[in-house]
């Protein structure tokens, strides 16, 4: 088991995150990601430069018989499309960086010559990554897959599967000689193979923008981020309080010109760091991974790896900057590869076994182990520190047996070496805060049971004249390496015992990441087979493999329920201000309902308040209510609209960022479906409360912070003045044609960090034709009735009236479209004219009357409030 020494490490806000027991499956819950890719854009400037490959280099490659003994490193190249010119070039660049770093495990790589983009040259990255692999130093650091299995000491992803993928342009007028002597207007092949290659190899990471904010496009930094520094030496992974995710300061540092790359063995070796590409527009796939242009321009050794390749300009070397950066991010280490210890419910001794394996020298006597009983704490974070020691005629193997009398228990234990050179490193490595993490081994009886994490994804069945399905994924983990031993699915149908299903364990790909310790399973439901007002109800049943076999449930107490409903008549247009009792068997949902919470009028469809953080194995959860009767949908575009008034007080994404992308975090949204529900597509894009200033104000007015995980809720209690009005129409294209059959779903989505106060949804009309123009001026025999502005934004309504008869008062009462009384109170008479503000600002948007009672003279207004 891999833990944490001290607290809760906070990789990025909406991660998850390790607790102080639990890091080893959270580090397989999110071992791997998609690999990023950059591009390599064209110069048309000819720059006439030629920097060769250092000239021990250029006489090993130029021996046919040191050529091959001259590589420290083995790849192999898959050609897709290329021509024997094309591949020889390749191949050269290739040799190059064969000479230049060290790994035992062949790099695979997958090259395509095919049409790019006009400008672009190429684009590569690693077509794979990974996180806490084993001997990394940086424990929540992305590293390619080439580089982790190179610290590994072994393959990580299938053997026949690529390391790196790299595209290049058969559209470009090449050079494919291999002299560096390009023509002009030509561009020279090895120059940018030898580019591409270096970004797969790790010259690439996840910063990036949105709007005016910055974070990483992925839940952890890559490890070339850990070395980005600013113009003051801080790095901007372990400063997150002056450089926090999603913030501006951290946008302003990627398009500030003034970034470096650095680390130890650069400044041991070199004596500077690496001034990175970072212009004040921000380019994905170019800024940041890659040195500046014009601090390395053209003609400089350092020049390889700047963002674009003149005409012209060969340069066959990475230069001294990024190869000592290289070294930095541990293509050349020292890979301390433990040998897993399981837990054991015996007392046993326990045999502490690691390689240690070097590509420089060891100090002697420097392989340490640290351990001591019981997590460590706020107050006492002691470890005991012993020499293993070499086992004989075992290579770079050290042991040590820890007595069963110490080892009884809990034991935590991390590794460290020191290499010639004064480097530091330790297994497991250590967070971008330096937070040392540790390992945990425990003997003992085990009375603990595993963990489930589940939240459902279905509620109900509309229509069962269907085959429909229940399908379940959760996240089982057990505490203990001898792990979960079985998983169940135990259902009911209208209370009567069906067969279990058994939950196998099996990764699960969403998002491009991998998640491990998901348990599946799956009941069919044939057409027929059940019937409207049927109930299924089931639990997760999950047993570790312990002597006592220790259970758990999920839910904890009682069951989850999976309603059969029948779908009510398809309709026109449906129109409801909920304020009927029976409206609310028109819907079906899971933390949604019709409700007058305090502070309410009227009954409106409302989310749970506050509304929960997501709990299933991504850590999301989706709360949905569903109209029964599917609409007929128009033929007319502009008849097939749905109006309907709305308070949304749900996280906020960060400032700029975009429905869909990383940092758009809890949203609401209104979907569709044309097959009685089994799948959905959204009618408009989800929003949340920075759609309206009212709605993010009221969102930040009042939060409060958990002292334990650090996360920040917002505690506003949603009122009717936060009302407004939202109108969109059905798009006709693509999922639905006029005349479709369409239910409409509203779901709430929520991830796994910060909510608030939910989603209110009052008015609802779906193709319900636009109320008439609204007149400012009744005017008669009885006089005149003005309301202005009209329609009203802020609430506040000027009463203009003139009467024929005087009275000594006049009365006014707000009523809302079905008549039910809002508002009443009196006015001032000032001889035959009434001119008096009425304040309406607690009423949601809607259409509203308002009627002047006067002596016998009554006169009545219609009024829009539009928010």
């Amino acid at each position: 088991m891999l833990v944490l020494l001290a607290g809760i490490v906070q990789a990025q806000p909406k991660s998850p995150q390790p607790g102080p027991t639990d890091y080893r499956q959270f580090v397989r819950s999110v071992r791997s990601f998609e690999g990023p890719k950059t591009i390599c854009y064209a110069s048309d400037r000819n720059e006439f430069t030629r920097v060769l490959a250092p000239e021990a280099i250029r006489n090993r490659l130029n021996n046919p018989n040191a050529r091959q003994a001259a590589k420290t490193a083995n790849f192999l190249v898959s050609y897709t499309g290329f021509t024997a010119e094309a591949q020889r070039a390749f191949q050269q660049a290739v040799d190059i960086w064969a000479t230049l770093i060290v790994s035992p495990v062949p790099i695979r790589i997958k090259a395509t010559w095919s049409s790019l983009s006009p400008g672009v040259l190429g684009s590569a990255g690693p077509s794979t990554v990974r996180v806490g692999s084993d001997g990394v130093q940086k424990a929540l650091g992305i590293y390619p897959i080439a580089l982790a299995e190179k610290i590994a000491r072994r393959e990580l992803n299938e053997p026949d599967s690529s390391d790196i993928d790299a595209n290049f342009s058969r559209n470009v007028n090449w050079y494919y000689g291999l002299d560096g002597i390009t023509p002009a207007g030509q561009y020279d092949l090895v120059t940018v193979v030898l580019h591409e290659i270096g970004h797969g190899l790790g010259f690439i990471g996840y910063y990036g923008t949105t709007g005016t904010t910055a974070s990483y496009q992925t839940p952890y930094p890559a490890v070339f981020d850990h070395f980005v520094e600013d113009s003051q030496g801080r790095k901007l992974v372990a400063n997150t309080d002056a450089y926090p995710l999603g913030s501006n300061a951290l946008y302003r540092q990627l398009t500030g010109n003034n970034l470096f790359l650095n680390g130890p063995v650069m400044q041991r070796t070199v004596r500077q760091r690496a001034k990175l590409y970072a212009p004040t527009t921000f380019s994905k796939g170019s800024s940041i991974y890659h040195l500046d242009e014009s601090t390395y321009p053209a003609k400089d050794t350092n020049s390889l790896m700047s963002p674009q390749v003149g005409a012209a300009e060969a340069i066959h070397t990475p230069g001294p900057l990024v190869l000592n950066f290289f070294s930095d991010i541990e293509w050349k280490t020292t890979s301390i590869l433990p040998t897993p210890l399981a837990d054991s419910e015996d007392s046993r001794d326990l045999v502490f076994q690691t390689r240690v394996i070097s590509d420089t020298t060891l100090i002697a006597g420097s392989v340490r182990l640290f351990y001591r009983k019981g997590p460590p704490t706020a107050t006492d974070t002691t470890y005991t520190a012993v020499s293993p020691t070499a086992v004989a005629g075992v290579a770079d193997t050290y042991a040590y047996t820890l007595p069963a009398s110490i080892a009884q228990g809990d034991v935590w234990y991390y590794y460290q070496a020191q290499d010639a050179s004064g480097r530091t490193f330790t297994s497991p490595g250590k967070t971008p805060a330096g937070v040392q993490l540790a390992y945990r081994v425990q003997s003992g009886p085990d009375r603990v049971p595993p963990i489930i994490r589940y939240n459902p994804d279905k509620n109900f069945i509309i229509n069962p004249g269907l085959t429909d399905s229940l399908v379940v994924r959760a996240y089982i983990a057990d505490d203990r390496a001898a792990g979960v031993g079985n998983a169940q699915l135990e259902y009911q149908v209208n209370g009567t015992a069906q067969p279990s299903v058994t939950l196998r364990y099996t990764q699960f790909v969403a998002g491009g990441s991998v998640y491990d310790s998901v348990y599946y399973g799956r009941v069919v439901f044939p057409a027929n087979l059940l019937k409207a007002g049927d109930v299924v109800t089931y639990r997760i049943v999950a047993r570790d493999s312990a002597r006592a076999r220790n259970q758990v449930t999920s839910p904890t107490t009682g069951v989850y329920s999976l309603s059969v409903i029948a779908p009510q008549a398809t309709v026109d247009q449906y129109t409801t201000t909920f304020a009927s009792t029976t409206v609310a068997s028109n819907f079906v949902g899971y933390r949604f309902g019709i409700s007058t919470p305090n502070g309410f009028l009227d009954p409106a469809i409302h989310s749970e308040h506050p509304y929960q953080n997501g709990a299933n194995f991504r850590y999301e959860t989706n709360a949905e209510y569903v109209l029964l009767s599917p609409i007929r949908v128009k033929s007319n575009p502009d008849s097939a609209s749905i109006r309907f008034n709305e308070i949304v007080l749900v996280e906020p994404g960060d400032a700029g960022s975009r429905f869909g992308s990383a940092n758009f975090y809890d949203y609401v949204i209104v979907e569709g479906s044309v097959n009685y529900g089994r799948t959905w597509f959204r009618l408009l894009d989800g929003y949340d409360s920075r759609d309206q200033s009212d709605w993010l104000a009221a969102y930040n007015r009042s939060t409060s912070t958990d002292q334990l995980t650090g996360e920040t809720n917002s505690t506003t209690v949603g009122s009717p003045n936060l009302f407004k009005l939202r109108e969109f129409f059905i798009p006709t294209t693509g999922y639905v044609r006029g005349g479709d059959q369409v239910m409409i779903r509203f779901r709430l989505f929520a991830d796994q960090l910060s909510h608030g106060w939910g989603w209110a949804i009052d008015n609802l009309q779906i193709q319900v034709p636009p109320p008439p123009p609204v007149l400012a001026t009744e005017q008669g025999r009885d006089g005149s009735f003005n309301l202005y502005p009209n329609p009203v934004s802020n609430g506040l309504v000027r009463i203009d009236a003139v009467l024929t008869k005087a009275v000594p008062e006049a009365r006014v009462t707000v009523t809302n479209a079905t008549g039910r009384t809002l508002r009443q109170q009196s006015v001032n008479v000032n001889g035959l004219t009434i001119n008096e503000q009425l304040d309406l600002t607690n009423l949601p948007a809607g259409l509203y009357f308002v009627k002047l009672q006067a002596g016998e003279t009554t006169l009545t207004q219609k009024l829009l409030i539009a928010r």
